[in-house]
């Protein structure tokens, strides 16, 4: 039996909702208490780790399976010898079901549609699991580990780049965050990145957990309801974009980001568009409540992206 529908209505079900088993996982009540020295910390750390990777991972085995120069058996194989590295560990940790999917999508196919659709749909219910085990970590323990003052403060005076990236042919958007009552518009480059704009309109519209990064600086993001594997020509560096910069990064879960201030990361990332100038001054307020909710406090804030 295909496991796709019941994916599908877990995936759903995930967009509004936590998963049992990040719940268990965040506060210790995984069967069998997995973990050394009766601490579950550290299997909490791991497992927050391993599920971003293989969602990234997942994502690049879709890619593989939708290039036709590669033969269908030849991706699934990839798939079977990768895999248990992720499945059978997060399956200890917690995630059985994930787990029992992933031995159903490595079974033989008829042909590669068959296989593009099963990896589709795993990958966006892994993206899922993603998403609010990144909401949920417990990153406020990096409190006790900052950088000196003054290796930080260039990269707080440095001013956003301008970008390189053209300015024609926008198509319009709305983005709103609740509770905060904040919302800005936004144009989609669809002069830059076409196929990846047509992508992201047909998502539309969608409402989702609001997340702040870790790593890059001031930038948000949140995982969309979207697996896309169009090519994207123009890409930008992080650190190098304007604030307000729109990008979605296919590579790292297909999420939508928002730059609000400075950024420090040398990765580059397809650019989706751009927040009017109009509105720019909204965004540091979104952010900083965003940081807290992220951080610290675990309280949610919901962003709706749709047409104007």
């Amino acid at each position: 039996m295909s496991a796709q529908p019941e994916l599908r209505e877990l995936t759903d079900r995930f967009t509004s909702e936590e998963p049992a088993e990040i719940r268990r996982i965040r506060t210790g009540t995984v069967p069998g208490a997995p973990g050394s020295y009766d601490q579950y910390f550290t299997t909490w750390d791991f497992a927050n780790g391993v599920v971003r990777d293989y969602s990234m991972n997942l994502y690049q085995l879709v890619r593989m399976a939708a290039d036709e120069s590669l033969p269908v058996e030849s991706v699934r194989t990839v798939f079977k010898t990768l895999d248990p590295i992720y499945s059978t560990f997060l399956g200890y940790c917690g995630f059985p079901a994930l787990a029992e999917y992933a031995g159903r999508v490595g079974r033989p196919v008829a042909d590669r549609r068959e296989l593009l659709e099963r990896l589709v749909t795993f990958t966006e219910y892994v993206n899922r699991l993603a998403a609010w085990s990144h909401h949920y970590f417990p990153w406020h323990v990096g409190e006790e580990y900052r950088y000196p003052e003054g290796e930080i403060a260039p990269a707080r005076e440095r001013a956003a780049a301008p970008t390189t990236a053209g300015d024609v042919r926008r198509v319009p958007v709305r983005l709103t965050w609740q509770p905060l009552g904040i919302e800005v518009t936004a144009e989609l480059a669809c002069d830059l990145n076409e196929q990846l704009c047509v992508d992201f309109v047909k998502s539309l519209p969608f409402t989702v957990v609001q997340d702040h990064a870790v790593v890059s600086g001031e930038s948000m993001y949140a995982w969309a309801p979207l697996v896309s594997v169009v090519p994207t020509p123009v890409v930008e560096r992080i650190c190098d974009a304007p604030v307000g910069r729109l990008r979605f990064s296919q590579a790292t879960g297909n999420k939508l980001i928002v730059q609000y201030g400075p950024t420090s990361e040398t990765l580059s990332s397809p650019v989706l568009g751009r927040v009017v100038d109009e509105h720019l001054d909204r965004l540091p307020a979104v952010g900083r409540a965003v940081w807290e909710s992220t951080f610290r406090t675990k309280e949610l804030i919901w962003l709706t992206a749709e047409l104007l």
